[in-house]
């Protein structure tokens, strides 16, 4: 299956909206989200895209699914670091390895960052099989966050 893989555009906005709940509905550990929160990463995406991009991932003229990139530097590695934030493949188009082709994709187009990381729930056996069939390994460091209001 040939994909495509483009920026996101302001005709995305309600498809994007609509798979970001659906990942936050499939995997609901963490923190909710709401329509401020998706504005908010457009709003950055826009002004930064050099710090976040948001890929669609598109067969055709349909969208497919969605990933949000979010590059930053890292000292211990030596260079920048490809976060994939999120990863999410509409059910419909799901069994077809558009998810092992992204990762690859991405591995080749960003071949110059130190590493790529990406965090998935516990509870998502199937990402976590992705990613370890795909070479990612657990960080010796635990990751930890102090949210901010």
């Amino acid at each position: 299956m040939d994909m495509l893989y483009r920026d996101f555009e302001e005709r995305d906005f309600s498809a994007l909206r609509d798979m970001m709940f659906g990942l936050y509905e499939e995997d609901p550990e963490g923190l909710p989200l709401d329509d401020a929160k998706i504005t908010k990463t457009v709003s950055e995406f826009a002004a930064h895209p050099e710090k976040i991009r948001i890929i669609m991932i598109c067969s055709g003229e349909n969208v497919a699914g969605y990933a949000l990139l979010v590059f930053y530097w890292s000292n211990e590695y030596g260079g920048d670091i490809l976060n994939i934030d999120e990863l999410y493949i509409k059910k419909e188009y799901r069994s077809r390895s558009i998810a092992t082709d992204f990762v690859r994709h991405l591995m080749r187009t960003y071949n110059a960052v130190a590493a790529i990381a990406v965090e998935a729930t516990p509870s998502n056996a199937a990402a976590a099989r992705l990613y370890n069939r795909l070479g990612f390994e657990p960080s010796q460091n635990n990751h930890l966050i102090l949210p901010r209001p």
